[in-house]
């Protein structure tokens, strides 16, 4: 229960951090309920000052061809669907994934339905509250892709690495000139044997890091082994780092500050999914 409003029964999955102003953070998060109601994304502000959360959340919006809405799924399945999208509808799953990166003084975000299938680079207003869809990629129809990193190439060519669910399943790649028309999702040669899991794909100090699961396992544990690819132009790649662990190693975050990049990780050795614990260190 909050000063406005009551969040409904159900989960809060997939928070995120960005920094509004030099006194606020602002965390978004998805409350949902499968099967009982459409999921919406909201948000609550945090005061550095005071080191505490304001007791006011807010719904967050989404921008579509058909207009602007509360941040749920529906709305972004409709949009996907005027595109050609021809999977499910689904109530929950749709979170901010890819967040937040700014190039020429806008701020970008991948959005994504796991449970849909579905992808899309989005822009966040000046208010950070509403995120506009600029364009959906989710060709080929055969495959599900979902948990895309996105970034920006030095020519302004984006490029997506989207996780690929069913079969044997790789990660793929697309690319888009201005963000809202997107080629088909191929398989590339720098990604020999990729399993489903997030990727990343950052840039630091000049360089494009190209985060992967690889299929192989360390002791028969899965997503055991993460790599990291380094990229001066975003087409020709090299192996930086490779993690291997029999505790897993999944999900990592990486982020620079002031030229250190420091990261956090999922890793685990006990329950089936190896995802007990959450883990923070920074890279050499």
């Amino acid at each position: 229960v909050f000063a406005n409003d009551t969040l409904p029964a159900g989960a809060c999955f997939v928070p995120r951090i960005i920094k509004k102003d030099d006194k606020t953070l602002r965390c978004y998060f998805a409350s949902e309920a499968p099967g009982r109601r459409q999921a919406q994304t909201w948000y609550i502000d945090f005061d550095i000052e005071r080191l505490a959360f304001d007791n006011r959340i807010q719904r967050a919006k989404l921008k579509t061809a058909a207009g602007t809405f509360d941040m749920q799924p529906q709305y972004f399945h409709a949009d996907a669907e005027a595109q050609g999208l021809r999977r499910a509808s689904k109530d929950f799953g749709l979170y901010l994934f890819d967040s937040f990166k700014v190039f020429e003084g806008k701020t970008y975000v991948a959005l994504n339905n796991y449970a849909g299938g579905q992808n899309a680079l989005a822009v966040v207003n000046d208010s950070l509250d509403t995120f506009e869809v600029l364009g959906h990629y989710n060709d080929p129809p055969d495959l599900k892709l979902t948990e895309s990193a996105v970034n920006r190439l030095p020519d302004g060519t984006w490029l997506a690495i989207c996780r690929q669910e069913g079969g044997n399943a790789n990660y793929t790649f697309t690319t888009s000139q201005d963000g809202r028309r997107w080629t088909p999702n191929q398989h590339r040669a720098c990604v020999p044997n990729g399993s489903p899991s997030k990727p990343t794909f950052d840039r630091f100090g000049g360089l494009y890091y190209l985060g992967w699961q690889e299929r192989t396992k360390i002791a028969g544990v899965g997503r055991s082994v993460f790599n990291v690819e380094v990229s001066a132009d975003g087409i020709n790649w090299e192996r930086k780092y490779r993690f291997e662990t029999e505790k897993s190693f999944q999900y990592p975050t990486f982020r620079e500050h002031q030229g250190t990049i420091y990261l956090t990780v999922t890793q685990g050795d006990s329950d089936p999914s190896r995802k007990e614990r959450i883990m923070f260190g920074k890279l050499e």
